[in-house]
């Protein structure tokens, strides 16, 4: 199965979370990394791009150096966008100030990038892996679920029924679906059901799966499995068309699901996978989000030990600050 990766962001700590990027993601010969990243260290694009290619070997087909000034003819485009949002003025600002943006132009450069291979080398990859050079998946996404059968999926339907039950908790066929979707990538999180910011958004079109249909939904289900909204995710390929024109687009998409934040980052992806008729799975913990407490309250040491391994088996992600 060909997967492709999209990597986005600012170096930061992208010297640590190279290792779990590593173990984790390109996992075999057939996954593919395309990145578009920002150089805020003292060091040179030519000295990254070789520490890089050296970490990453021919998995790396491509590296963006992305910065405001390379990209400046997209200003105008951002502003055109700003221009059409009936939001308070302030809140332009933040958007043209902030990551929110920027976020979807790095994803379009790469996604542009990584179509452009599709279509030399006359393939599609079969999955995309969106993640960033501060986050890391704490579980390897090797896709296993893919593989699962029918007597493995009612297992860990009644592993999940079990532990719903445990903390008196709604046992209905959507709550079990929730949890067996937003956990779907270890069964090592499941015990941590109760801690959970479980969340799904249906597309139109998707209903509740009857427990005995959930075998045939994992492969065949429009969706999308997110951690923490828009941080990392994993999607379809066929499915990932609408996600990285938002740079182009930001703003266009107010759904019925909206909140009152509807522009932000987060509401515009959760926006833009409505419109593209996709089902969202979202998992996150308050360990989890505690993670993003920068610099107010971030500590590594609830997360690593001295010699930065993880020290949680019940996590699916963090984001790993300094």
């Amino acid at each position: 199965m060909r997967v492709a990766v999209i990597l986005t962001g600012a170096l930061r700590t992208i010297r640590k979370t190279m290792r779990y990027l590593k173990e984790h993601v390109v996992i075999n010969p057939y996954i593919d990394i395309f990145a578009c990243v920002q150089n805020d260290t003292a060091q040179s694009e030519e000295e990254w791009s070789e520490w890089f290619n050296t970490e990453l070997g021919d998995s790396l087909k491509k590296i963006t150096w992305f910065s405001l000034e390379k990209y400046a003819d997209w200003i105008p485009q951002r502003e055109r966008l700003l221009s059409h949002l009936t939001i308070d003025s302030v809140w332009k600002d933040y958007l043209r100030t902030s990551g929110s943006m920027i976020e979807y132009l790095q994803l379009h450069l790469a996604y542009m990038d990584m179509s452009h291979y599709e279509q030399v080398y006359k393939f599609k990859y079969e999955y995309v892996i969106r993640t960033r050079t501060d986050s890391i998946f704490t579980k390897p996404v090797d896709f296993h679920w893919l593989n699962w059968s029918k007597e493995e999926v009612d297992q860990r339907i009644h592993k999940i029924r079990h532990e719903l039950r445990l903390h008196n908790m709604d046992e209905s066929d959507k709550n079990i679906f929730k949890y067996f979707m937003c956990t779907i990538l270890s069964d090592d999180v499941i015990p941590n059901i109760y801690h959970m910011f479980a969340d799904i958004q249906l597309n139109e079109t998707d209903t509740i799966p009857s427990l005995n249909q959930f075998h045939q939904y994992i492969r065949n289900g429009r969706y999308i499995l997110t951690l923490r909204k828009n941080n990392l995710y994993i999607v379809k390929r066929n499915l990932f068309y609408l996600i990285p024109s938002l740079a182009m687009m930001y703003g266009m998409f107010r759904s019925p699901c909206s909140d009152d934040y509807w522009f932000n980052a987060e509401g515009q992806f959760r926006d833009a996978c409505y419109y593209s008729c996709i089902s969202v799975f979202d998992y996150s913990t308050f360990l989890e989000e505690t993670s993003l407490d920068y610099p107010s309250s971030w500590d590594g040491s609830k997360y690593f030990d001295s010699e930065f391994n993880l020290i949680h088996n019940n996590m699916l992600y963090c984001i790993v600050r300094k």
